[in-house]
């Protein structure tokens, strides 16, 4: 009986053990594709168009404005939207991730997931922004160096922006 205890026990670490190596191994593959999202900006768009399997052309309706590319791809596990916008160029100038659509309610674990892992993959403290007068949009922004990451929340849509921080005052 003693040994069908040791057993038990040394199998149920061994598992506890496997499970924190792959939320380990969740929150580095999340963190390695936040950060080649990251990347694109200033990258020219032909050069970053089969990134993440492969990204759609994005234009205005009357196809007279090259808006970016729309990626699909996972982040943590949760399949996300990615877009990118383009200036004149044809240089990626922001990328805006739809982590949810509004077709889920968002909760309040999820929120807190997603603030911690932009916080340990970005390596700085969140700062919470105002609540929008005009929308009700929540917000919470991360700077590192010159990029803005900016995690907002309307009713049941989460997205991530990443800005470059040009004409930003901090």
């Amino acid at each position: 009986m003693k040994k069908y205890w040791i057993i038990l026990c040394a199998g149920l670490l061994s598992m506890g053990l496997l499970a924190g190596c792959a939320g380990q191994e969740q929150n580095k593959t999340g963190q390695e594709t936040l950060s080649a999202a990251a990347d694109l900006i200033g990258q020219a768009d032909a050069d970053v168009k089969d990134l993440f399997g492969g990204g759609e052309e994005n234009w205005t309706e009357d196809q007279s404005t090259y808006i970016g590319r729309i990626y699909t791809a996972e982040l943590y596990d949760v399949p996300v939207t990615i877009y990118t916008a383009c200036d004149a160029d044809n240089l990626v100038s922001s990328v805006s991730i739809w982590i949810s659509d509004g077709t889920q309610a968002v909760s309040e674990e999820q929120l807190a997931a997603w603030q911690g892992y932009i916080s340990d993959a970005t390596g700085v403290s969140m700062e919470e922004m105002p609540v929008s007068e005009e929308s009700g949009t929540q917000s919470w922004r991360w700077q590192v160096e010159n990029t803005f990451y900016t995690l907002r929340l309307l009713g049941d849509i989460l997205t991530l922006d990443i800005l470059p921080a040009v004409g930003e005052l901090h």
